[in-house]
């Protein structure tokens, strides 16, 4: 019986005893050891050890673990010393797993708005139930999505712990970038005593984020082959290295792997998918629990996702000379902050790059952030002749997935672009 099934057959208490111990993960690191991955599957591998590590070491708490937001710099935890973890990805991996409708109503049932972003209702309740591991601080950017910073905000008190809140300029200019980097290094200053930010240190990690950044460039080169060499739905899967683990060797290691079994892919002919129909450029995050709507384009339908926005590399080497000032350059540089023209320029630049015949646009219920751009994306795009789609449905919660409807609206939209 594997550890899914094994869990899912168990009494609730037995399963968030299982997720929430350092040795489940351990022993499944050992396993996937043994694993010998078929050709061109080499990043697999790396893949799946890295979020087993990760997990691992957040459980254990042999170092300080900082809860953190999406798109809160991974590196800036690991070059102070401690493990970075964000509720958001831990919902999207038990949702993956088929457990995460238990967990929002666990949330639901400790009166959390059902209307909440479904990330965080089901990171709710996974730490009213306690399987999350026991955050030592909590720092959050106002960036991207003011749910979280709520989240976040009442984690802390749920756990006692301190909690930092980094203002983001909206701009993105030299005075933005000093204010920030200001900011950063008080807010170092402050946890030293928790997380000591020492200069061998960010030299160590910047250099690691600056490999991977060259890895993950390299591998952004490779995918504009036509045909296209990997999945959209394999590549928003893994998003999670980019969002967790930069800053770490085993990041450069998967970022180096993934580069050579796609060169492999592309020079021994293995496509994606054999007959590619259209190539299509996907906005925003995918559902990630157990739902027919990507394999039915890409595989099922014949089609590519040949990118997504999420995998674009919009930011610069990190300088450990001016750390701060370079770390605050790359978030700034975020397309999803600031005016919406930057989160325009960026997608029309794709579609051109990437050869793509039409985008789809994934509405996750309760995100304002992503949605509130929708009509300026159709306008932007149909002003370009590139055909829209906007797909409404939830990336967490299965229960807002209508897969009838979905199937239609795609279907229609694929055999139009026909």
């Amino acid at each position: 019986m594997n550890l899914k099934k094994y869990i899912e057959k168990s009494s609730s208490a037995k399963m968030y005893k299982l997720l929430s111990s350092p040795y489940s993960y351990f022993v499944l690191e050992l396993l996937t050891m043994l694993w010998r991955p078929g050709k061109f599957e080499k990043s697999s591998k790396s893949f799946y050890n890295n979020v087993l590590r990760l997990l691992r070491q957040a459980y254990l708490v042999d170092k300080p673990v900082i809860w953190t937001n999406v798109y809160t710099p991974s590196e800036l935890i690991w070059s102070m010393g401690g493990v970075p973890f964000m509720p958001e990805v831990a919902a999207a991996v038990v949702a993956n797993m088929s457990w995460g409708t238990g967990f929002l109503k666990a949330a639901e049932g400790a009166w959390y708005s059902a209307d909440l972003c479904g990330f965080h209702r089901c990171a709710l309740g996974m730490a009213v139930n306690r399987v999350l591991p026991r955050p030592d601080a909590i720092i959050a950017t106002s960036h991207l999505c003011d749910g979280a910073v709520k989240f976040l905000e009442m984690s802390s008190r749920m756990f006692n712990c301190p909690y930092y809140l980094i203002h983001i300029p909206y701009n993105d200019d030299q005075q933005s970038r000093s204010w920030l980097a200001g900011e950063l290094s008080l807010l170092a200053k402050e946890l030293n005593y928790l997380l000591p930010s020492r200069p061998r240190n960010i030299s160590l990690v910047a250099g690691h984020v600056n490999a991977a950044r060259e890895q993950m460039v390299a591998v952004n080169e490779l995918r504009k082959n036509n045909p296209a060499p990997w999945l959209g739905d394999e590549s928003l899967n893994r998003i999670v290295i980019s969002f967790n683990m930069l800053g770490t060797p085993e990041a450069v290691k998967y970022y180096s792997l993934l580069r050579k079994d796609l060169s492999e892919r592309i020079n021994k002919g293995r496509p994606a998918v054999p007959l590619q129909k259209k190539r299509l450029l996907w906005l925003h995050f995918k559902p990630y629990y157990p739902n027919p709507l990507l394999r039915k384009i890409e595989q099922d339908l014949g089609n590519v996702i040949a990118f997504e926005e999420v995998s674009a590399v919009t930011w610069g080497k990190l300088s450990p000379e001016d750390w701060w000032g370079s770390v605050a350059a790359k978030i700034l540089s975020n397309p999803f902050w600031g005016s919406g023209e930057k989160r325009v320029e960026l997608i029309l630049k794709l579609v051109s790059e990437y050869g793509c015949d039409g985008v789809i646009h994934f509405s996750h219920w309760g995100c304002r952030q992503s949605t509130g751009m929708v009509s300026i994306l159709r306008e932007a795009l149909n002003s370009k002749g590139i055909p829209f789609l906007n797909l409404e449905g939830d990336c967490i919660d299965s229960r807002n997935f209508m897969e009838g409807q979905s199937m239609t609206r795609v279907e229609s939209f694929l055999e139009m672009l026909n």
